[in-house]
């Protein structure tokens, strides 16, 4: 005799199947036993995402200079790497190789100054001077200095002193402020980004820096963890979790590595996303024998905002917190679709907004409010697309010859990280609007999927002046 779950995954079997938050059906059948004058991007979305990449610009990073009385050290050079590899990566610069000014700045520092015309010389249209020191107590200081090359100036002087744990923060903090420099917005080097690996038939989360580095597993459960959410201010991340054989709501401190569970409804407690202002969660519950949406308040009191035969899943705040996109297979046509509804008033109050494939799921809000990134069957493979609310387009974002999936916006709004499946491989990929290159961020042998960006860092690990 069928259980009431395997009723609901025969009823439903086709969404299900592709649909990384209702495979929690599967798992526990198959698993349980066993994350001066700075130019501002243009936000009309077919500019952005239809126009060539915007020339780079040309800047020479100078070798980091030991200040006097400083213990030696051999972090200088490898803290410049660290700069020119996140200027690099922005996709706005074009670090020029040291080797090619290295006599030019020989020659400067003697000099004590700027020779602006010597630096157009060499092609550099952005300059970096840097000193560093480091006390007995282990604490670095690093002073640097932005130059405009081309218009002859002095942009920006930075000051930032931390100790070593803190050192690439430093450097990642000095990056996001060059990148503001130039448009207006700043930069995501000091961001991380949480997924999941697959390890045997087991999930862990882990947590990794926009550049690839400080790779952190966060958890070791041995079991099935699903779709990370980090919290508005960068310092939890929720998850569903098996660990206790139901899909449980759980959230975990980032940094102390404590976790406590949120709630354990009977059924699905599952893709949490947290409201803007950090006082709400929404999420999709089973507990009525039907995936709906709910809001969680702070008090942990539940609001019921679906109210659907069919299976409501995957919600996305709008960053004022007045809309919730949501997916559905309401239509009728037994294929899922997405819809926005009132984040108050629930499904009493909705637009359904996919109408091009028989298939569109995983919606995430961009951090302006203005457009809508979701996963969209396109023939046989899935690509990542884009909605604009104001012209109402849709636009296609990603190609090629895998698949991509679960998308999820940096908080600049210039990139969105996605899991690509491809040879039977998932991993983590980024690509900037208005760039048709991407870049795999995860390489663990589980490969990665389900990203979920950050927000920058709240509050001051280190001083700027």
């Amino acid at each position: 005799m069928k259980t009431k779950i395997e009723k609901h995954l025969s009823k439903t079997n086709h969404f299900v199947k592709k649909r990384a938050i209702l495979t929690f059906f599967l798992f526990l059948g198959l698993t349980l036993l066993a994350s001066a004058g700075p130019v501002r991007a243009q936000s009309n979305i077919e500019i952005e995402l239809l126009k060539k990449t915007q020339p780079k610009v040309s800047i020479a990073i100078q070798g980091f200079q030991l200040q006097k009385g400083s213990d030696p050290t051999r972090s200088g050079e490898d803290s410049r790497k660290i700069l020119e590899n996140d200027l690099k990566l922005s996709e706005f610069f074009t670090p020029i190789s040291h080797s090619k000014f290295q006599s030019l700045e020989n020659q400067e520092r003697q000099a004590q100054g700027v020779n602006f015309g010597a630096w157009a010389g060499v092609g550099a249209q952005w300059m970096i001077k840097t000193q560093y020191g480091v006390g007995r107590s282990g604490f670095y200081t690093f002073v640097f200095r932005l130059y405009d090359v081309d218009r002859k100036r002095f942009i920006v002087g930075k000051k930032y002193r931390g100790n070593r744990n803190f050192l690439r923060s430093m450097i990642h903090r000095f990056s996001d402020e060059v990148v503001a420099q130039l448009t207006g917005i700043q930069g995501v080097s000091q961001t991380k980004i949480a997924f999941i690996s697959k390890e045997s038939r087991k999930k862990e989360l882990y947590m990794v820096d926009f550049d690839g580095y400080n790779l952190k597993k966060l958890t070791n459960d041995r079991s099935v963890t699903l779709s990370p959410a980090w919290s508005p201010d960068g310092k939890n991340i929720l998850f569903t979790s098996y660990i206790d054989r139901n899909p449980d709501l759980m959230v975990i401190d980032v940094q102390k590595r404590t976790r406590k569970t949120l709630l354990q409804m009977p059924g699905l407690n599952a893709a949490p996303a947290w409201s803007p202002d950090g006082n709400r969660i929404a999420l999709v519950l089973s507990k009525d024998e039907n995936a709906e949406v709910y809001v969680l308040e702070k008090s942990l009191e539940l609001k019921r905002l679906t109210r659907h035969f069919n299976i409501d899943t995957s919600p996305t705040w709008s960053p004022n917190g007045r809309k919730i996109a949501f997916t559905s297979d309401r239509s009728g046509t037994g294929s899922p679709q997405i819809y926005v509804m009132d984040s108050r008033r629930g499904d009493r109050s909705i637009d359904r907004i996919t109408f091009n494939s028989n298939y569109n799921d995983d919606p995430s809000w961009s951090p302006d409010g203005e457009k809508l990134a979701y996963t969209a069957r396109v023939g046989k493979k899935f690509r990542i697309k884009i909605y604009d609310f104001k012209s109402k387009k849709h636009i296609q974002f990603t190609s090629g010859s895998g698949s991509q999936e679960k998308p999820s916006w940096s908080p600049d709004g210039r990139y969105i990280a996605y899991s690509q499946r491809q040879g039977g491989r998932e991993e983590i990929y980024i690509q900037r609007l208005g760039s048709r290159k991407s870049r795999q961020l995860t390489f663990l042998t589980g490969g990665g999927l389900s990203p979920a960006w950050s927000t920058h860092p709240k509050g001051k690990i280190v001083n700027g002046r």
